[in-house]
Order: structure tokens, then C-alpha cells, then sequence
């Protein structure tokens, strides 16, 4: 009870703004503040609202969309709490906001690339001889589609996103790798993974050797082949 009323007093009236705002601003504030961590729970609605100044009804709105967005957890008959993991429903406004805005093309082709680049190189520094025994599996299960000449596209596909994913995974840094995984998205309807396992290949040795140099190399050529069959789409 008492870590509840100190972290009711963690919220002030501010500018003026619509009462969901204040309530949504309040919590990341305090939360890039690190007044309040994940699993920690929030005040009652009541509390809250007093607290801002607000209505009850728009406290509760609030909480709705930040649990929506993986914010917060509402675990009805007992409260509501700070999430304790990134939640990849984190980055869905972006991706609304990406689409909404139209934005250009080239920006996002520059965005995979810098992503990548970085996911590789940070995958050489962090990674141990045992993950990159597990990347190496992931892509021999490419190999074994390519030996059985298998022409699904979603099935290629399919391998080809679990490579990228395990790639997201290996670089042992929770920010990265939601990152990652979100470019992921962005992209997996333009992939052709019936072209990727050349450039996944020479990623693959690249990355075993510790290699950054080449591992850039084949990033780069692996985003030059994906460019080519996106354009022809």
C-alpha cells in the first residue's frame, strides 16, 4: 500500500493536453525516469485520476491503449501493472505511422540496411561458438530446401525469416533485437527467399570467422539481390 501512494504522488498536472494524453504522457515520463520499474503496480484508476485532475473514464482509456500497445498489463480483480518484457505490439504505432505517412521507400531500404549492418556486426562480437552453432542449423535447413530443389515460396520464405530472427536473437541485446524483429516485418512481404541462400551462405561463413569486414560484404550483397527482387514485384 505504501508503494502505491508514493507512486501516486509520481503524478502531476501539466501542460494542457486532451486528459488520455496526460495520462499516457504521465506514465512514460515517469517511466523514462525510472520512478517506477516493470512489474511495479500503477495506482487505482481513482487514484489516478485524482492525482491528474481527470475523470475516471479517461484514466481508464488511457490504460486500455497502453495495454494494448504492451505498456501495461490489466489483470482484472487485481490491478495494473508495468509490463515486465518488450512486447512487439511496442512498435505497431510505428509501423501505422510508417504507413499512414507513405513514407519514401529509399528511406526504408536505408533503414534495413543500417539495421542489418549493425545486427551482424553485433552478432560477430556478442555471440558464442554455441550460437553460432545454432545460426549455422537454421541454415542448413535452407540448404536441405535448396538439395530437395523445394519451390513453395512461402516455404522458402518461411526459412528464410527464421534465419533473420535467429540472427535478432543472437545478439543477446533486448533492444536490438525488437528493433530487428520490427524491421523484420516491415519487410517480410517483399522478401523471395527462392534468392536468398547465396548471400545467406557467404553471411553465414562471414559470421563464423568473425569476419566483419566480409560479413558487411555479404549484408550488403544480400540487400542488393533483395532490392533487385523487390523492384521486379
Amino acid at each position: 500500500m505504501a508503494r502505491v501512494k508514493k507512486a501516486v504522488d509520481l503524478f502531476e498536472k501539466t501542460k494542457k493536453v486532451s486528459a488520455v494524453d496526460l495520462v499516457i504522457e504521465s506514465i512514460k515520463n515517469i517511466l523514462i525516469q525510472k520512478k517506477i520499474l516493470p512489474g511495479d503496480p500503477l495506482p487505482s484508476e481513482q487514484a489516478l485520476a485524482e492525482s491528474l485532475g481527470i475523470g475516471r473514464g479517461s484514466v481508464r482509456e488511457a490504460l486500455k491503449i497502453l495495454d494494448a500497445f504492451g505498456i501495461v498489463e490489466i489483470i482484472h480483480g487485481d490491478g495494473t501493472y508495468i509490463a515486465t518484457s518488450a512486447n512487439k505490439k511496442i512498435f505497431d504505432p510505428l509501423i501505422y505511422s510508417l504507413i499512414i505517412n507513405n513514407t519514401d521507400s529509399g528511406e526504408l531500404i536505408q533503414l534495413r540496411e543500417m539495421v542489418e549492418i549493425g545486427v551482424v556486426t553485433t552478432v560477430i562480437d556478442c555471440a558464442s561458438d554455441e550460437d553460432i552453432a545454432q545460426l549455422k542449423a537454421v541454415h542448413e535447413e535452407y540448404e536441405g530446401l535448396a538439395k530437395r530443389n523445394e519451390t513453395d515460396l512461402a516455404v522458402l520464405n518461411a526459412c528464410d525469416l527464421k534465419f533473420h530472427r535467429t540472427l535478432a536473437q543472437l545478439t543477446h541485446n533486448h533492444l536490438i533485437e525488437n528493433m530487428y524483429n520490427f524491421v523484420v516485418d516491415i519487410f517480410a512481404p517483399t522478401i523471395n527467399g527462392s534468392r536468398a541462400l547465396t548471400t545467406h551462405r557467404k553471411l553465414v561463413a562471414a559470421i563464423a570467422a568473425r569476419d566483419k569486414m566480409a560479413a558487411i560484404e555479404a549484408e550488403k550483397a544480400h540487400i542488393a539481390t533483395w532490392k533487385e527482387t523487390r523492384a521486379a514485384v
